[in-house]
C-alpha cells in the first residue's frame, strides 16, 4: 500500500496479522527528514489506511537503525524567501498533523535515533510514543532561526507548560530516559525490541471494539485537532517573518554544508 506511485514513494505500509498497519519511513535518507512531498505522502497514506476496515491501529516507524524523523528538509526549506511558499508549507504541515491526530485509528510512534522538530511533532500527534534507549528528542526551532508555534502548542497540550518552556528555550536534547520521565515517551525499550514492543501495543489496541475506540479517539483528540488548525494561520505569519529576515536560511545552509 502506498499513497503515491512506486517511483516516488518514500515509505511503505504493510497490513500485519492482528489488524496493525505498519508504516515504515525506510526509503529515503537514514535520518528521515520530511520534505513537503513526504509530508503529503504520509497524509495521503494515513487517509488511505483510515478507510481500510481491516486496520485497527497504525504504527509509524523509521526503519531498522534509522531515525524516526530529523525534522524538515533543510535543502528545501533553506530556499524559502518568506512568501507564498511558506503558507503552502504550513498548509502541508497542518494537513499532516491534523490527519495523524484526527483519523479514527489510533497511531503509535516507534522512535529510534532522532525525533527532531517536525519528526518530534509527528510523534506528538500519536496516541502512544515508544522509544528505544538510543532515542533523542529535540525541538530546536529557535536555534535554527524559525518560530515554534506548532511545537509550543503541542508540547504544552501533551506534556505541560514547564517541559514545553524548557524544550523551546534551551533547544536541548532529551535522551530517552529523560523523555520517559517527562512523559514525552510512554515506554522505553532496547533498540532490538522497539518495533515488536510497538506492534504488541498495536495488536492489543486493534483487538478492542472498533466503535468504542473510534468514538473515544474523536472525543479526546477533537480539541487537539481544532487547536492545530488555529495555530495554522498564526504559524504562517510567524514563519513568514522569520524567513523574511533571512537568518534561518543561512543557519540551515551551514547545517547542511551549503554555506
Amino acid at each position: 500500500m502506498s499513497a503515491t506511485g512506486a517511483a516516488t514513494a518514500t515509505m511503505e505500509c504493510r497490513i500485519l496479522t492482528g489488524g496493525v498497519a505498519l508504516v515504515e519511513f525506510s526509503q529515503a535518507h537514514e535520518q528521515n527528514p520530511f520534505s513537503r512531498a513526504r509530508m503529503r505522502e504520509l497524509t495521503g497514506l494515513m487517509l488511505e489506511i483510515d478507510r481500510d476496515p481491516a486496520v485497527g491501529c497504525v504504527v509509524l516507524y523509521g526503519g531498522p537503525g534509522r531515525s524516526f524523523g530529523a525534522g524538515g528538509d533543510f535543502h528545501e526549506v533553506s530556499e524559502f524567501s518568506g512568501g507564498d511558499e511558506v503558507d503552502a508549507w504550513i498548509d502541508d504541515i497542518t494537513a499532516l498533523y491534523s490527519t495523524l491526530a484526527g483519523i479514527s485509528k489510533p497511531v503509535i510512534a516507534a522512535i529510534d535515533g532522532f525525533a527532531i522538530g517536525v519528526g518530534l511533532q509527528i510523534a506528538l500527534c500519536c496516541d502512544l510514543r515508544i522509544g528505544s534507549i538510543a532515542a533523542t528528542l529535540v525541538m530546536p526551532e529557535f536555534r535554527v532561526g524559525i518560530a515554534c508555534n506548532f511545537g509550543g502548542y503541542m508540547l504544552e497540550t501533551v506534556v505541560g507548560r514547564s517541559v514545553m518552556q524548557e524544550m523551546l528555550y534551551t533547544c536541548a536534547e532529551w535522551p530517552a530516559e529523560r523523555a520517559l520521565a517527562d512523559r514525552l515517551l510512554h515506554e522505553v525499550t532496547q533498540p532490538a525490541d522497539l518495533l515488536e514492543c510497538a506492534l504488541r501495543h498495536g495488536r492489543r489496541i486493534a483487538g478492542y471494539t472498533p466503535a468504542a475506540v473510534r468514538s473515544t479517539r474523536a472525543r479526546v483528540n477533537g480539541p487537539y485537532v481544532e487547536g492545530l488548525r488555529r495555530v495554522c494561520e498564526e504559524g504562517k505569519r510567524s514563519h513568514r517573518a522569520a524567513f523574511s529576515a533571512g537568518e534561518a536560511q543561512q543557519r540551515m545552509r551551514r547545517i547542511i554544508g551549503k554555506a
